[in-house]
């Protein structure tokens, strides 16, 4: 299983497996009958009518707040800041095995000026779906308090060539600080990268 896949795969396996809680709140309204089957991340793609999973990305967040519209948009910002996290995530998995590299303290700087990187040069970032959910939390359910509150998930979609040309601007703008064998690694890890999204089914 290729790796890229993996990274995408992994969040919505958790979240499969991670149903069996007993819920603090009531559900006292919702944008839809039931919550729909994209807010897990590997129906994500079923958010999208016109998009083809062949030339676009998808992703997922969630976020909670006591108003809905700061939820929804709350949820937005955090899938456009997930496409950049896991996409460098990804490059550093494969970086520090390349390097085997043992400092954690400059793998984290590494990896978040690469995040940083990627973020700043994704475009185009589309809302496909949203859905929202106002819960009122009770004491005798088990919640810390009383309160109404709202919780929204929200799919985003990024066209493939996006990421890709995201990543060639992070090689060309920020590897030439790296030292020699540092640049070497990188650049092999943003490599394979790049292959495996424009090979990713």
């Amino acid at each position: 299983m290729k790796r890229l896949l993996f990274v995408f795969m992994a969040l919505g396996f958790v979240w499969a497996c991670g149903g069996s809680f007993k819920p603090d709140y009531k559900v006292t309204d919702a944008s839809h009958k039931k919550p729909p089957s994209w807010i897990q991340q590997n129906n994500a793609h079923k958010s999208d009518s016109e998009g083809s999973v062949r030339d676009y990305r998808y992703f997922i967040s969630d976020a909670r707040s006591v108003d809905k519209r700061l939820c929804l948009k709350s949820a937005e910002a955090r899938a456009t800041q997930k496409i950049a996290s896991e996409i460098a995530q990804h490059i550093m998995a494969m970086y520090e095995e390349e390097t085997m590299s043992a400092d954690s303290n400059v793998s984290r700087r590494m990896r978040d000026s690469l995040e940083q990187s990627v973020q700043v040069n994704l475009h185009g970032v589309k809302v496909t779906a949203t859905y929202w959910e106002k819960r009122s939390y009770r004491r005798e359910m088990g919640a810390p308090e009383d309160k109404v509150a709202y919780k929204c998930d929200v799919a985003v979609r990024i066209s493939r060539s996006v990421l890709i040309e995201a990543l060639e601007t992070y090689r060309k703008r920020t590897m030439a600080q790296l030292d020699a064998d540092s640049r070497r690694a990188m650049d092999r890890a943003v490599s394979e990268t790049i292959r495996e999204i424009k090979d990713y089914e």
